[in-house]
């Protein structure tokens, strides 16, 4: 997978639960809370995936970001939730049949 999708992965996994994910603003805080990656990595995958529909950017104090619906059903036709790994707050990858 490329390290853009999991940047998507980690902003997914953040606004989840939250009762209207596509509306939720997402900081660069949260986003390098959140992942292994620098800020300036996860700023250039926002950007990337900007370009394909599946965030929004928001110029506040500093870039902040929404999830698309696009982006939701992106994540979620390419995982799949799995017995422990949805405990642990993880994602696994669904297998090509």
């Amino acid at each position: 997978m490329e390290n853009t999708y999991y940047t998507l992965q980690t902003l997914y996994r953040i606004v989840r639960e939250e009762p209207h994910p596509e509306q939720y603003l997402c900081t660069p805080r949260e986003m390098i809370l959140h992942s292994t990656f620098s800020w300036e990595t996860i700023h250039k995958h926002l950007l990337a995936l900007a370009q394909q529909g599946l965030v929004m950017l928001q110029q506040l104090d500093t870039p902040h970001c929404y999830i698309t619906t696009q982006g939701i059903e992106t994540v979620k036709s390419s995982f799949v939730n799995e017995g422990a790994g949805e405990t642990l707050g993880f994602l696994v990858k669904r297998e090509a049949v």
